[in-house]
Order: C-alpha cells, then structure tokens, then sequence
C-alpha cells in the first residue's frame, strides 16, 4: 500500500512537471508571436500616421513619470501649455489644472579655481556648468482640445461577460481595490499600488483586459524589488501588457496587444522579460482556473 502511494505521488509529480514546462513553451510561442504582430504593427500605413503624431511627445524621466503617476493618474499623453498649441494644435481647456514637473536648467558661472584645486592660485578663475532644477507645468492630452487626434481601433468585442468577475475575485485575494470610473476617452484605466481604476464605459471583456494590465502592473511594478530596477516606460507597458496578451489568449479573446505595444516598443524584446511574464500569467491563470471550476461545479449542482 505504501510502494502504491509513492509510485502515485511522483506520477503526478511527474505529470506537474511535465504541464509546467508545456505552460512555459507556450508562454514562449505566445511572445515570440507577439512580437512579430507588433512588427507588423509598425510597418502599416495606418501606425505611420498614429507614430507621426505620438513621436513629438517628450520621454520623461523616471522620476517624472511617478511625479505625473501621483498628481494625475491616468494621464497618458503629457507636453506643455505651449507645446500643446505649437506642435498639435490643440490648447488647454479653461480652468484645467497643470500636473508639477522638475525641468533641468544650466548656467555658467566663474568660480576661483583654488575652490576647486589647492594647487591653483587665489585670483585664477574657471567657467563651470551649474544645473538647477525648476518647477514646470504641463498637461494631459484629456485636458486639450482642438485638432483631432489619429486612433488606432482599440475595441474588443464582448464576446466573454464572466471573465471579469473571476479577475475581480483574483484581485480581491490579492489586497488590490478595484473601482469603476468614469475616465477621457484616452484612458483605459491605471493603477498605483494597491489600488486599480478601470474605465467603466468598457464592455465587460474590455474591462477584463485592462484589468490584467494592471494588475500586472500591481504585480511587476508596484513593489520594493521591481521600484529599485528603474525600468523605463517601454519595459513596463510591455510587461504588463504581454501578461494581459497570455491570459486573455487563453480565453480565446483576440486582443489588440500588438497594437498597443506597437506605440511603445522601440528595441526591447519581450523574451527578456519571459520568467517575470510567466509567473504573474501563471498566477493569474491557475487563480482563475480554479474558480472557474468551483463555478461550474456550483452550476452543476444546482440543476441536478
């Protein structure tokens, strides 16, 4: 009776191998795809025109990034009240408050070379850069107005209603708050540790994906070991949206992660980041899996 137990604890033990290395693969195939339809993104006529006007925005720093993260959440697109009517031809709309930034300045300055180098005569004088920062005001692209802006079709159909419900419950276990809100119309949702905001005028499925998205975000980007690897922005969309791209595919739900991505990718591959993918999709997944299951074992008994 013993030697049966043992043979049947390494079976499945064998077996849970074996489903986790094929679990990974096809993480693997789904990147390398992925990455490919992001390609092809890329090259179309259609992201041309989207990349054209996307292009002129400034790459903040990593700093300012979490100083617009903090003032105004889901902020997407941000430029300066100036820039705003120069390069877009849009202006700010009345009343609008503008998100505090840091700006570097330089200026030259003499000093005395004997402050620099004790072997340097009193009088003797040198021209050096000094650099100060100043506070600077700019703005989001949902606080503008004027000339239209190029989209790329983002919508999905609602072809899964039950998926958000599970993902809620997911987020419930992990500590995460989720709220519906109404949000401008270029903000699917947005997240800052422990708490995710979702745009409520979403379909259900819609709503399912951006969830993933943060709550990867949650996950990869909003704690003490991923803070201290001061990614850049091309890095964390691409995680939490390929983490999205993995466990939406499993439901057969065709995403416009390539589309998406396209605006953000510039030579990152996404195979880096396979481990930190895998894991939050996997976590994600066999959360979602079993309640899937509990759900319809309840749905079972109560016909029967």
């Amino acid at each position: 009776m013993q030697l049966k137990t043992v043979w049947w604890f390494f079976y499945l033990e064998a077996k849970n191998r074996k489903e986790i290395k094929m679990s990974k693969k096809k993480t693997a195939q789904l990147l390398e795809s992925l990455n490919e339809r992001i390609d092809k993104v890329q090259s179309s006529s259609e992201f041309k025109k989207v990349l054209k006007f996307f292009s002129k925005f400034h790459n903040y720093s990593y700093q300012n990034s979490m100083l617009i993260l903090m003032q105004k959440p889901e902020a997407s697109f941000v430029a300066g009240y100036r820039q705003w009517q120069k390069r877009f031809n849009r202006h700010v709309k009345k009343g609008e408050k503008g998100i505090a930034i840091l700006a570097p300045f330089t200026y030259k300055k003499e000093v005395k070379k004997s402050n620099l180098d004790f072997n340097f005569d009193a009088e003797e004088t040198e021209e050096v850069k000094k650099t100060y920062f100043n506070t600077v005001y700019v703005f989001d692209i949902s606080q503008t107005e004027g000339e239209p802006v190029p989209e790329l079709d983002m919508e999905l159909e609602n072809s899964n209603k039950e998926l958000i419900n599970l993902l809620l419950d997911y987020a419930d276990s992990q500590k995460i708050e989720v709220s519906f809100r109404p949000l401008p119309d270029s903000t699917d949702g947005y997240s800052r540790g422990g708490e995710v905001v979702i745009n409520e005028k979403a379909n259900e499925t819609e709503q399912a994906s951006i969830l993933v998205h943060e709550l990867a975000h949650e996950h990869l980007h909003f704690n003490n070991e991923s803070n201290s690897l001061n990614l850049s922005k091309e890095i964390i969309e691409m995680e939490a949206e390929a983490v999205a791209f993995v466990v939406m595919d499993y439901f057969d739900i065709e995403s416009k992660s390539d589309k998406y991505l396209a605006l953000y990718k510039e030579s990152y591959d996404l195979m880096e980041s396979f481990k930190r993918i895998n894991d939050v999709s996997s976590s994600i997944l066999d959360h979602l899996l079993v309640n899937e299951e509990k759900e319809d074992s309840k749905k079972d008994s109560e016909e029967n």
